[in-house]
């Protein structure tokens, strides 16, 4: 039987982490528990779940930050940044969709967004969430208060945890606070298509926009067996493969480099600009890797195989056109080909095969969906180099000595081999 503890303020968190320190009692930390999945199970049959601590504590338009309790579900968030026609500017897709565990739109925390570090098609241009983390407040594995940076973009207060806490998936403290720089929404956005079948001409058609001085925001390609999920119709009456390239700003602007971008995009295909009203809904397809989301109907045991393999956007073409033919799956490409998602149907993982591949251009794959039978037999976080290994173990060391936060969510109890 599985215990849960439920903190509602901060100093019950740590009054249940000192309770788990001393009692040697490993925890399981989530908020929603939408990402779950996510990642290798946890080792431990107690639950600290942090959904109970919610709200948005302050919230000041004028000064571009946000501040909630890690609980707090990303719709309220969301809905709240929308009123005053504001966004968080790195775009987070819809990952419990992607993982089958829940397809409602936002589903999740504000936490456990900054946790696993999501990011959509802006990265290119503004990074990574935890590029947008102003500071947080957390419980560490020893069940001592600590907290880095504060509520203004020039603060100096601490080290930059807050970067060595996004991506940690709860392994180094529980965060009970964060706060996030927000951003204006664009005076406008607007999307060119670039007819395309091949994902290495793809790939020269994304380092091409990217290179120019047009100031692309984002730029994704997909095949044509995909992009009847787009629900854009421009997209499936063109019938083919696609590249988008989307740019932002003001409306003069967007207006003279969508023109621009048309013309130094003509030599490697039909180009065609995307309706306004259709750009959003486009990009957030791709944020969410919509074509890859499982049927409502598909169990975790039986959705396909997804890998999200990272590398450099020069290569992208290039290594998709390889992982399509060793693996026989499709492909999207999004960050301007620096991000490849991989969906393979069928019970090989090609784990092997497809970390080999990456790792020719100093890439890296992290396996996002699989059964979690296959996700207790091999790797699915990208195996660290020795020398990065021994870093990380004397980090988590000085957080969590006792190993109490989110045993084995980064590695399995016992790795078996990459070959499955």
């Amino acid at each position: 039987m599985v215990d849960i503890l439920t903190p509602t303020t901060p100093d019950q968190l740590r009054e249940a982490v000192g309770w788990a320190l001393g009692a040697k009692t490993p925890l399981e930390v989530i908020g929603s528990g939408s990402k779950r999945s996510f990642g290798h199970a946890v080792q431990a049959d107690t639950v600290l779940d942090c959904s109970a601590l919610s709200g948005i504590l302050f919230y000041q338009p004028e000064e571009l930050v946000i501040s909630a309790r890690v609980g707090t579900p990303l719709a309220d968030i969301k809905a709240a940044l929308a009123e005053k026609n504001q966004q968080f500017h790195f775009e987070p897709g819809n990952f419990p969709a992607l993982l089958g565990d829940g397809a409602a739109t936002d589903a999740g925390t504000i936490g456990g967004l900054v946790a696993t570090n999501i990011a959509g098609p802006r990265r290119i241009k503004v990074g990574a969430a935890r590029d947008h983390v102003l500071g947080f407040e957390a419980i560490s594995g020893r069940a001592e208060d600590f907290k880095s940076g504060g509520r203004v973009m020039k603060n100096v207060t601490g080290f930059d945890l807050s970067k060595l806490m996004a991506g940690s998936f709860g392994t180094l403290g529980v965060m009970h606070t964060v706060t996030l720089k927000v951003m204006p929404c664009d005076e406008q956005s607007a999307t060119i298509l670039v007819t395309c079948d091949d994902p290495k001409t793809a790939g020269t058609i994304m380092t091409a926009a990217l290179g120019s001085e047009n100031e692309v925001s984002a730029a994704a390609w997909i095949s044509s067996a995909d992009i009847t999920s787009l629900d854009v119709p421009l997209a499936l009456e063109i019938g083919s493969g696609l590249v988008a390239v989307r740019v932002e700003g003001p409306t003069p602007s967007v207006a003279w480099r969508i023109d621009a971008l048309c013309k130094h995009l003509a030599q490697y295909g039909e180009t065609r600009p995307l309706a306004e009203s259709y750009s959003q809904r486009l990009w957030q397809c791709v944020a969410d890797v919509k074509p890859f989301i499982p049927a409502a109907d598909a169990s975790a045991d039986n959705a396909s195989l997804l890998w999200r393999v990272s590398v450099p956007p020069a290569s992208g073409g290039e290594i998709a056109a390889r992982l399509m033919d060793v693996t026989g799956g499709r492909v999207i490409m999004d960050w301007a080909g620096g991000l490849i998602w991989l969906q393979i149907n069928g019970l090989d993982a090609f784990a092997q095969q497809v970390r080999d591949i990456a790792m020719t251009v100093d890439g890296q794959a992290v396996l996002v969906r699989a059964p979690a039978s296959m996700r207790q037999r091999i790797s699915v976080f990208h195996p660290e180099n020795p020398a990065l290994a021994r870093i990380n173990a004397k980090i988590k060391d000085n957080f969590d000595p006792e190993g109490i936060l989110n045993p084995g969510r980064l590695a399995p109890s016992s790795t078996m081999g990459e070959g499955a």
